[in-house]
């Protein structure tokens, strides 16, 4: 039976991993889009676009950190 629940948690944890990967792409994405639409939207500089995206970035590596913290949770307990 234990053999099974490794077969689960093998599963889930590349479910995680890839599921991160993923969330962190469409965190930079949204960044980039929404820096787009309020630098087309104000008149404003073009590296608006670069901060959009780097703050995607950073909101997408904080979420993926807490992700990985609630996942390594279940897994201890």
């Amino acid at each position: 039976m234990k053999d099974q629940k490794n077969k689960d948690s093998l599963g889930s944890t590349a479910l995680v991993i890839g599921g991160a990967g993923t969330l962190l792409a469409a965190y930079i994405i949204m960044g980039f889009f929404a820096a787009r639409w309020m630098m087309n939207r104000l008149d404003g500089p073009t590296y608006w676009l670069a901060i959009g995206t780097i703050s995607g970035l950073v909101l997408g590596i904080v979420n993926v950190a807490f992700l990985i913290k609630k996942f390594l949770g279940e897994q201890n307990g």
